[in-house]
């Protein structure tokens, strides 16, 4: 019975691994979308800004409650966009260096590039990681 446990135990092990793949990669496809969209978005309000300016050139009448509107518009999609990068982090186990903006693995207590001291990571999210490291770890006994 000892064989047949190990077996089954394993086969749970990789449908748990794969799964988890499976997951990782649909949240990538996801923000991928997202983060298209939203470049499609920015241009868009560009290109309205772009309007706006030149008809307030050729009328001489400036709109700037308009003009502030488009901005404030263009802030909150570069304020998205950044969370996604952020997202986008997280899946890839990378922090980006405040220095010099360079991409590092989320372990490294300095950036390879700049050598900036990288924010740590918050305790719950490092004891998380540990945890999820000693359970495959096991599982592969």
């Amino acid at each position: 019975m000892s064989f047949l446990d190990d077996v089954i135990n394993t086969g749970k092990n990789v449908v748990s691994a794969a799964g988890k793949k499976t997951d990782e990669a649909v949240r990538f496809s996801k923000l991928k979308i997202k983060e298209s969209q939203l470049n499609g978005d920015i241009k868009s309000k560009f290109e309205k800004l772009g309007a706006l300016i030149y008809e307030m050139a050729k009328s001489g009448e400036k709109d700037n409650e308009r003009f502030d509107e488009l901005i404030a518009e263009l802030d909150g999609c570069y304020e998205e966009l950044s969370g996604i990068d952020k997202q986008f982090d997280e899946l890839r186990n990378e922090v980006t260096c405040p220095g010099c903006g360079a991409k590092c693995k989320d372990d490294n207590a300095y950036c390879s590039k700049c050598g900036t001291k990288l924010p740590e990571k918050p305790a719950s999210v490092a004891a998380e990681e540990t945890e999820n490291k000693s359970d495959i770890d096991e599982n592969k006994d």
